[in-house]
């Protein structure tokens, strides 16, 4: 069941970003995209409750997350309603997906996310689902956005300590 919510995520980020760039930030948007962003929620309680944590779990999650949230937000993008800065964070995903591989490569193990990364997809989706509630960037978009920018720091911090692998 966790992973159909995965791959329902997947499958739904097509017709948001088609919908959002027909009809830019509505109601209905907002309905979808926290649906879909809720789904991330239910796909790992679902896993971690009935001990169904697989590696194909783990990797499909992430492409989920990082589809959705890279769609919605070029297409926010295309249609001038988010600042071109709101990209910073996908900085932060690009430097964590070349460790992940790197770390896979080396130890053949695919880590869980961690908590870091469960509240930065949070306050990412949060910032997202504002804009698409309220129709236009706003405060709360750029406060919830940066906060999930900083969390990169203690995580950077938690990882090193954790994992123990040098780069």
């Amino acid at each position: 069941m966790a992973n159909i919510l995965t791959i329902i995520r997947i499958i739904g980020t097509l017709p948001l970003f088609i919908s959002i760039l027909n009809n830019g930030a509505t109601k209905f948007n907002f309905l979808l995209f926290s649906f879909l962003g809720l789904t991330d929620f239910f796909d790992g309680y679902i896993a971690r409750k009935y001990n169904k944590i697989t590696n194909f779990g783990k990797i499909a999650d992430g492409i989920a997350d990082k589809l959705l949230m890279f769609a919605v937000t070029i297409v926010l993008l295309i249609k001038n309603i988010i600042p071109y800065w709101s990209l910073i964070i996908f900085i932060r995903e690009i430097i964590s997906l070349i460790y992940s591989f790197i770390y896979i490569k080396k130890t053949k193990i695919i880590s869980n996310s961690n908590i870091y990364g469960k509240v930065k997809t949070t306050l990412h989706i949060i910032s997202i689902a504002l804009v698409l509630l309220i129709g236009k960037w706003n405060i709360f978009s750029s406060i919830f956005l940066i906060i999930a920018i900083l969390l990169f720091i203690p995580e950077i911090i938690f990882v090193i300590r954790n994992q123990n692998i040098k780069i």
